[in-house]
């Protein structure tokens, strides 16, 4: 499979021909305060961290240096940023979204100042990735089921937008941000409504590659079930609440620790359960669902209300319980499953998050998707047609 910084190898003279030479990669630029396809595509792409602060954003210890110092230091972060944007050197433009203000709480300055950094910043990427030639893809990671309505232009401006948790009917995640005057029943019907439908993808969390550990057999682990989390008012984590320690009298080994556990304790944990309950909490994707599988344990979620890049299948490599039914006795039939097929659901599970939700696979997902639309136009008509760098992946289950 062809990837991003795989360069052409002619094997003759033809193809060394200027008429017939593969052109190179596209070249990426990307916005935000995590690299995600930098990490994967290091060669191509540039990264502009817009995390401009007086601290270390890891440490959250001062700079050093003088105050002069420090503000030339910052400028001069500052006209690198506007410096690459304005040359335009790349064809394809990735950024966050911007989201809520989330400014609860805080006096109003604080609020307006906020918002003036979120209108700068949603400028600035648009400024980017200006003109016919160049992609912009947008990367929705809030915990909410709708498009917020401050992101309405970077929906109506970018070329494909990815939504992590976006809606299982896509109408209800575009609702906030349809043209005025627009609803539902309206929107289904019309070209500009349905030119924003088809911009949709799904997205995820992720996981990082290095997580992922061998799985502990079975029947060497010491738990039939583990589950740590506080109720924070969500219905389904109540019920459980109740259900454990009834599970428990039953004779099921049952571990749901009422204190908090350390890191350690808490990966040791899942590698030592059979099965892990891990129900969605603000927003139904999860880390915990991804990290549950790499630790060697089959997840059981909730109900997954999302349309998803490539979903965890119910029985294959996870369990869903509906909240409908009877939660006590569902739970007691997934847990006699036998070790064997615990065994191949841990295998499966976390095939699924390799190929799939690990960071480096969400940027290639991201890249693919992005090229599969094709080369955006080019104002010279003599110009190659870009290289496809990925195909997509032909396992990926969501609707295109």
């Amino acid at each position: 499979m062809e990837t991003l910084n795989d360069r052409s190898r002619p094997t003759s003279k033809a193809s060394e021909a200027p008429s017939e030479a593969r052109p190179d990669p596209p070249r990426i630029l990307e916005f935000g305060l995590m690299p995600l396809v930098t990490n994967a595509f290091p060669e191509r792409t540039t990264f502009l961290d817009t995390r401009l602060r007086w601290a270390d954003v890891r440490t959250r210890a001062p700079r050093s240096g003088s105050l002069a110092a420090r503000v030339l230091r910052l400028a001069r972060r500052v006209a690198g940023i506007g410096h690459a944007c304005l040359v335009q050197d790349y064809d394809i433009v990735v950024a966050r979204c911007v989201g809520p203000v989330n400014s609860a709480g805080r006096a109003m300055p604080v609020h307006a100042a906020l918002s003036l950094l979120g209108l700068a910043f949603r400028g600035l990427v648009l400024f980017a990735a200006r003109g016919p030639r160049v992609r912009l893809a947008i990367l929705d990671v809030t915990d909410h089921l709708t498009i917020h309505p401050r992101d309405r232009s970077f929906l109506r401006r970018c070329d494909l937008f990815f939504k992590r948790e976006l809606a299982a009917n896509p109408w209800n995640t575009l609702e906030t941000v349809l043209p005025r005057g627009a609803c539902a029943g309206h929107a289904r019907q019309d070209p500009a409504c349905l030119a924003l439908r088809a911009k949709l993808r799904p997205f995820a969390l992720g996981i990082e590659a290095a997580a992922l550990k061998p799985p502990v057999p079975a029947s060497a682990r010491r738990y039939d079930l583990f589950y740590a989390g506080s109720a924070q008012g969500i219905a389904f984590r109540e019920t459980l609440a109740g259900i454990l320690p009834r599970l428990a009298t039953r004779g099921w080994r049952i571990h749901a620790p009422t204190h908090r556990l350390s890191r350690e304790a808490f990966a040791d944990a899942i590698a030592r359960s059979r099965f892990c309950l891990s129900p969605g909490g603000v927003g139904w994707d999860c880390y915990r669902h991804y990290e549950v599988a790499a630790l060697g344990s089959v997840p059981i979620f909730d109900t997954r209300p999302l349309t998803g890049i490539e979903p965890f299948l119910h029985g294959r490599e996870g369990f869903y319980l509906d909240p409908q039914e009877d939660l006590e006795r569902a739970l007691d039939s997934l847990l006699r499953t036998d070790d064997a097929a615990v065994d191949r659901m841990t295998a499966a599970a976390q095939a699924l998050v390799t190929r799939v939700y690990t960071f480096d696979a969400l940027a290639r997902y991201v890249i693919a998707e992005t090229l599969a639309l094709g080369p955006a136009p080019r104002p010279a008509p003599s110009a190659p047609p870009e290289e496809a760098l990925i195909p997509a992946e032909a396992g990926h289950r969501h609707p295109s």
